[in-house]
């Protein structure tokens, strides 16, 4: 018996030993393909290296090391992957069926949600937004005046925390409408009220830790806010109508925000002077929609990134974040390749679905382009894919192929593709 355990013991401690060996290093070479690094031109056959997930280098004639492994995209473009700005994807699977959607709490004050932690990783949307080329998304939650911190996740993963990529991001903040020709309003007077507390509760926390007085009772919704009253994460304000987005701005510098990001509608591009001029960044929330006045255009939506663009407003297009959006956010990139139609320039409009968003949210040193250092997240296309006709061959997060067939759009696709060759 004593001889038996000895061995298993021995056993288990060689089996540790063996796995504590870190692997050695894998270096991947993708050749042949046009590298669109979005910082930069261009670069016609070019090569990427990559080691443990990030980008080592990328050039035109770079000297490729004999253990490298070898990927040939003649005739392909290789892009970074594009990144969602703010979406609910993970948070809800079917919006009619309650039991797949937790976007929200109960309440108007939600300040200790954390996003990332109500992900589902087995979502059946995330491999289909992935086969769309939307690598790395934003995830926000919903609900409420003060509604939590969102987080930056890529969509691949065995589990919310092996997808997080930075959490907390951004505290989020719904504008009430009313506040707009209210001084009382009594949403704005909750939210102001909330800050307060959170600013007296951290004080006396601060105080205590000191030894200069009690404890305050703990509270959860108090503590969360702390973050952004430090200026540690930035304020990310919703609101819809331009009066009210210029409400929200000044009730923002009036409280002493300085990390501030406008997540807007279309009407955004009527206070485009006063965000250039105040350097405030923009979530531009979905170019395909109506406009709202009888007196606008019909494209007033669509024009809305060009306006933003000319005025020198920092921006990122995305889709409305929630609803039915969830399901169509693989067409992200078509918004952007609309708004070119309507005036936006072709380069403008690939930087705000990739390096734009990742720079407005505080990772524009990990995602957004093609560069070393920079996380290994990009896909190889058959051409620009702003255009819809363009098609997706290969993926990469974090250095890793992604096995688009996971995809059920695709499997379909082929299923059926195959069955019409049979039949001819």
């Amino acid at each position: 018996m004593i001889t038996e355990f000895l061995s298993k013991t021995l056993a288990a401690a060689l089996l540790g030993a063996l796995l504590a060996v870190p692997a050695a290093a894998e270096l991947t070479a993708l050749t042949g393909a046009t590298v669109h690094p979005v910082s930069g031109s261009p670069i016609e056959n070019g090569v990427v290296l990559i080691e443990n997930g990030r980008i080592q280098a990328v050039g035109a004639d770079l000297d490729i090391p004999d253990e490298a492994r070898r990927i040939d995209l003649d005739g392909l473009h290789l892009y970074p992957g594009f990144v969602h700005p703010g979406t609910q994807l993970g948070l809800t699977e079917i919006s009619s069926v309650a039991g797949t959607v937790d976007t929200a709490e109960m309440g108007n004050i939600n300040a200790a949600v954390r996003a990332e932690v109500a992900v589902n990783h087995d979502s059946e949307l995330l491999p289909t937004t992935i086969a769309g080329g939307v690598l790395n998304a934003h995830i926000v939650p919903g609900g409420g005046l003060i509604r939590g911190h969102s987080a930056m996740m890529r969509l691949d993963g065995w589990s919310w925390e092996e997808m997080v990529l930075a959490a907390p991001v951004a505290m989020h903040i719904a504008f009430p409408p009313g506040a707009v020709e209210d001084e009382d309003n009594e949403d704005l007077r909750l939210i102001e009220r909330t800050l307060d507390q959170a600013r007296h509760w951290h004080q006396a926390r601060a105080a205590a830790e000191a030894g200069n007085g009690a404890r305050p009772a703990r509270n959860d919704q108090l503590e969360a806010l702390g973050a952004l009253l430090a200026g540690e994460v930035i304020l990310v304000l919703h609101a819809n109508r331009h009066d009210v987005m210029t409400a929200a701005l000044d009730w923002a510098q009036s409280q002493g925000f300085e990390r501030l990001v406008l997540s807007a509608n279309a009407d955004v591009q009527y206070i485009a002077e006063r965000l250039a001029a105040d350097d405030i960044p923009v979530i531009l929330r979905s170019v395909y929609a109506l406009p709202t006045r009888r007196w606008e255009a019909y494209d007033m939506a669509y024009v809305a990134p060009a306006r933003l663009h000319q005025a020198g407003v920092r921006f990122a297009i995305s889709d409305s974040g929630g609803g039915m959006e969830v399901a169509n956010a693989r067409n992200l990139p078509f918004q952007a390749g609309s708004a070119i139609a309507h005036g936006l320039p072709a380069d403008a409009a690939l930087k705000s679905v990739t390096l734009w968003p990742a720079e407005i949210l505080g990772l524009g040193d990990q995602l957004g382009s093609i560069a070393a250092g920079k996380r290994a997240s990009l896909f190889a296309a058959t051409g620009d894919p702003l255009e819809p006709m363009s098609r997706i061959e290969r993926v990469w997060i974090d250095g890793q192929e992604y096995d688009l067939n996971r995809d059920r759009g695709r499997r379909l696709y082929e299923r059926y593709r195959d069955r019409n060759r049979a039949v001819r």
